[in-house]
């Protein structure tokens, strides 16, 4: 697999294409002066006994988290080198893989309580592809999307604290953009010994022509809409680019009135505006050919 690596101060992007498939991602730190220490982590493989097998990551180290950076570079690291060492076998059967990668996490959230005592947390959004289903993954606010026949879904559900105290169904998950405290988390790992169970699904591989990886300094600022335009209008290498460059650098977007609307007793919940490049931003994609 041949892999291109375009690096900046601020930024990074990696890039790996073939016949049958593309994969790339890219990362960066942001615009905000006051947080300029990249706190995400991201990366990819492919089993080494067969390139058709693939491991996609994309950790976010939590703000309030000392050694948050440290703890999602280690879980990446983790999981890839257990990745290639396991047996095609599992990979192949979905609820062996489940198990194992279950307990796994159990590993490393043990190890991140070890090493940080509590201050080095991250959240996940993991993808495995096997011969046949692919298990996504996830704990936090990452988010995984699929695109199939021009449609993006997101399969990953957010673990906020907000929805612990609200009902999700009374907004638009398009509004949490707009609601303060959206960062605030109720499930990562490395924050304590019940935090690493990540939700997991497995899907057939023909259910998604391109998979979708996300931190939230990216779905905070981009609509699915606009993530959906991006994708249907540019090359998959212009697509992170422009995709990070909206989280980045784009104008704040005013929340809509219907959304007003809906937080109308709840006005102390919301902001106006979405805040572009106030955190580290980071996608992966994979699409196939």
């Amino acid at each position: 697999m041949k892999i291109q690596v375009l690096e900046t101060k601020k930024q990074k992007m990696v890039l790996s294409e073939e016949s049958s498939f593309f994969i790339g991602y890219i990362t960066n730190v942001g615009t905000n002066e006051k947080h300029q220490t990249n706190e995400d982590a991201v990366n990819f493989a492919s089993h080494p006994k067969d390139n058709d097998l693939k491991i996609f990551v994309v950790a976010d180290g939590t703000s309030d988290s000392i050694y948050g950076a440290q703890a999602a570079q280690y879980l990446t690291e983790e999981l890839l080198q257990w990745f290639r060492g396991l047996e095609i076998a599992y990979i192949n059967t979905p609820q062996t893989l489940k198990s194992i990668f279950w307990g796994k996490m159990r590993d490393i959230n043990k190890s991140l309580l070890e090493m940080y005592g509590g201050n080095g947390s991250t959240t996940l959004v993991c993808a495995i592809v096997g011969k046949n289903e692919t298990m996504i993954a996830n704990s936090g606010d990452s988010r995984g999307y699929i695109i199939q026949n021009g449609i993006l879904k997101q399969l990953t559900a957010d673990h906020l604290v907000w929805f612990k105290y609200n009902n999700p169904d009374s907004i638009d998950k398009d509004d949490i953009r707009f609601m303060k405290g959206n960062s605030y988390i109720s499930r990562c790992i490395g924050g304590n010994i019940r935090d690493f169970h990540p939700d997991a699904l497995v899907i057939d591989n023909s259910d998604y022509d391109s998979l979708l990886l996300f931190t939230d300094g990216i779905t905070d600022i981009v609509s699915d809409e606009r993530i959906k335009f991006i994708y249907d209008h540019n090359l998959p290498s212009d697509v992170l680019l422009e995709i990070v460059n909206e989280a980045i650098n784009s104008t704040p977007e005013l929340i809509s009135a219907e959304a007003k609307k809906r937080f109308e007793k709840r006005q102390y919940m919301i902001n106006d505006t979405t805040n572009p490049g106030k955190d580290n931003a980071t996608m992966l994609l994979y699409k196939k050919y």
